[in-house]
């Protein structure tokens, strides 16, 4: 709105009725959503067409509340909710209030309940923002890494055709030992920094650990690991110095995998929190404890801290890692 529109809208105040007043009143106080402005800031900030990489962007009005984006260059819009967590959802006065609810480890149910959405809606929202986080790792592991594999029990919760019969939860498994029928491995690793990757292997093996792992470790780091030779493939490619813990050995005070165990036992009792977790959706469950156990050990700017005063530091870091999960790098 130009001077002069701004100049219109002000004389035709006193033409309003009180109903009309009290309505614009009620307008001008309400609060902005702070994940609009933060995704609109961000845009303006580092000033990128998503359709061609094109710096010559301006704001081009609003679309239901969003801020909209046009391209000089290729000649298309955009809004800035486009190739994030939050596109094409609706509901947006209720999206940092489901995501606190979300931190505070409530259920479906009560979400849906407090925000007053149905169930479903509340489904399909847990599942769109562990989405955003299933991929967000650090660039590089370095220094003294830490790698263990757990396991969880194979689930097709929510399936509506199984492969195998049918099993109450919580059950024995068919044979003894761990099998690939039963059980689902997953590979952990941490650094002394604290960074966490974690991936679903389809085979426990020197090959797949290799496959999913070698592209996120320094080269000539320290891998410290239990005694079994899955690990000896991407030490030998890598050029890592292998410290092979045995149980007798974990409690050096430089060289252990306790970092490593600790995370694993808070993943498990996560999963339990849960009642069952679809094999399916697994990695989704693993980015969403992934990124609240980040905040432990990250520090972000002041100017970032200042933005919202009521939430807690997890909660602000979880909304900065939804909002960088984008198709386009900012």
């Amino acid at each position: 709105m130009n001077h002069n529109q701004f100049k219109v809208f002000i004389n035709q105040i006193p033409k309003l009725d009180p109903v009309q007043k009290q309505q614009a009143i009620t307008s001008l106080n309400q609060q902005e959503n702070p994940i609009l402005n933060r995704l609109a800031k961000e845009n303006i900030q580092h000033c990128k067409c998503i359709h061609c990489d094109s710096n010559r962007i301006k704001k081009h009005g609003k679309s239901n509340g969003r801020q909209r984006f046009y391209c000089n260059q290729c000649g298309k819009s955009f809004v800035c909710t486009r190739d994030t967590a939050f596109f094409y959802q609706h509901k947006p006065e209720h999206w940092q209030v489901y995501l606190e609810l979300m931190l505070k480890r409530e259920s479906i149910r009560v979400c849906a309940a407090k925000i007053g959405i149905s169930s479903v809606t509340a489904f399909n929202w847990r599942h769109r923002y562990m989405q955003a986080t299933e991929h967000t790792f650090e660039v590089r592991l370095e220094g003294i890494i830490e790698a263990d594999a757990t396991y969880f029990r194979e689930s097709q919760k929510g399936t509506k055709t199984l492969n195998r019969p049918a099993r109450k939860r919580g059950s024995k498994a068919s044979t003894r030992g761990l099998n690939n029928k039963d059980w689902v491995a997953v590979l952990t690793a941490m650094d002394r920094n604290h960074h966490e990757y974690d991936h679903v292997l389809q085979q426990v093996n020197g090959a797949e650990i290799n496959k999913c792992l070698g592209g996120k470790i320094i080269d000539e780091s320290i891998l410290c690991s239990d005694d079994r030779p899955v690990y000896n493939k991407i030490c030998q490619e890598h050029r890592l110095h292998h410290v092979v813990l045995k149980n007798d050995q974990i409690h050096n005070e430089l060289f252990h995998i306790q970092n490593i165990n600790s995370y694993q036992s808070h993943l498990k009792q996560w999963m339990l929190q849960m009642h069952g977790v679809a094999s399916k959706n697994l990695p989704k469950y693993l980015g969403w404890v992934r990124m609240l156990a980040w905040h432990k050990y990250q520090s972000f700017s002041d100017d970032f801290l200042t933005k919202r005063e009521k939430l807690t530091q997890h909660e602000k870091l979880f909304e900065f890692k939804l909002l960088k999960v984008q198709q386009h790098n900012f």
